[in-house]
């Protein structure tokens, strides 16, 4: 078997043998770039690990608009997140819109910032926005807000007060 690494000829003169098993060695590295390429995004909508949550946030009894709800799952993985609408309901979003949380225990936090922001007077251009959540669930460690995540749960009811 003949090989030449380094040739003035074009390819197509090369013998035979080499240029078959050249051909072949291209031809299996391009179909394993494209299952590399392809394989990450296989399965992304159906994944176990990942069921519907739904839900509604109230403030003192009342439904709580444009506060953002996440779960915080175990380690290694991402929140999930959800935004209130005008009746407080949220659909968790983790990989794709409204795919839901991971399965398991989660923290969960809860904060709205009111829409106005404030400048601070200490350093001038900087802007402050005031919460009008409790600070206390705006940690997932510190809200005391646990929700079992399982597939075909119900939707869930979290409800905070400003006291």
């Amino acid at each position: 078997m003949e090989h030449y690494l380094f040739s003035n000829k074009p390819w197509f003169s090369r013998p035979t043998n080499t240029t078959r098993a050249s051909s072949t060695h291209i031809l299996l590295c391009i179909v394993l770039a494209v299952f590399a390429i392809i394989w990450p995004t296989l399965g992304c909508n159906s994944s176990p690990n990942i069921v519907p949550v739904k839900g509604t946030v109230l403030l003192d009894g009342k439904p709580l608009e444009g506060a953002a709800v996440l779960f915080h799952p175990g380690a290694d993985e991402g929140p999930a997140v959800g935004i209130t609408d005008n009746l407080g309901t949220f659909h968790l979003t983790t990989r794709n819109q409204s795919d839901g949380g991971h399965v398991g225990l989660n923290k969960v936090s809860i904060t709205k910032e009111s829409g106005e922001p404030s400048l601070n007077d200490a350093e001038e251009g900087i802007q402050d926005f005031t919460l009008v959540t409790p600070a206390q669930y705006a940690s997932p460690e510190l809200s005391g807000l646990e929700i079992d995540v399982y597939p075909g749960m119900g939707p869930v009811i979290l409800e905070i007060t400003s006291e």
